[in-house]
């Protein structure tokens, strides 16, 4: 499995951004577990197409909440040298998991995308609200950009413009496309 895993992030990550790097306004995301950031060779692959191409300014790394991120100096590292080629660092599904607020205190993050699970329901459910008011809150006192996933109508991108996220992402915003774009 492992070997079919990296082969397939191989394959991902070159196809990515040989393809980006012929659109030159748009940036993209890469999704990346902590497994990734540990395995030598996809972490080598992604700083070596990091400096091939040299788009990394429109590059954002995406990183999965998830209580596995536990060794802080490896993550900072990472993130460290990711920021040398100019791409960001988001923080994925953020609330689904370990939700350690002052983990993200200390992690040279950029974006906190608060998780779909907190964002669907804010319009039927008072606590959902409060939980996505609060971290927008948060993220705006430390100077993080949000990016709430899953706005499926209109009255939720309304209420989430109106408690001050950034960007929004979802079905109502545009559905996933047959092909690339």
């Amino acid at each position: 499995k492992a070997k079919l895993y990296h082969k397939i992030t191989e394959i991902m990550m070159r196809k990515t951004f040989e393809y980006f790097s012929h659109k030159p306004h748009i940036e993209f995301s890469i999704n990346y577990s902590i497994d990734d950031i540990l395995n030598v060779e996809t972490t080598n692959l992604l700083f070596e197409l990091l400096e091939n191409y040299g788009i990394g300014n429109r590059v954002i790394i995406e990183l999965l909440e998830t209580e596995e991120i536990n060794n802080f100096e490896i993550l900072n590292n990472f993130i460290t040298r990711v920021k040398k080629y100019k791409a960001r660092v988001a923080i994925d599904d953020f609330g689904s998991g370990y939700s350690n607020f002052s983990y993200i205190i200390n992690m040279n993050v950029d974006f906190l995308k608060i998780d779909s699970s907190l964002v669907e329901n804010i319009d039927t459910c008072k606590d959902s609200l409060k939980v996505v008011k609060t971290i927008i809150l948060f993220a705006k006192e430390i100077g993080l950009k949000t990016i709430a996933e899953k706005v499926h109508s209109q009255n939720i991108e309304t209420i989430l413009i109106d408690l001050g996220v950034d960007y929004v992402q979802g079905y109502h915003i545009g559905k996933p496309a047959a092909e690339i774009l």
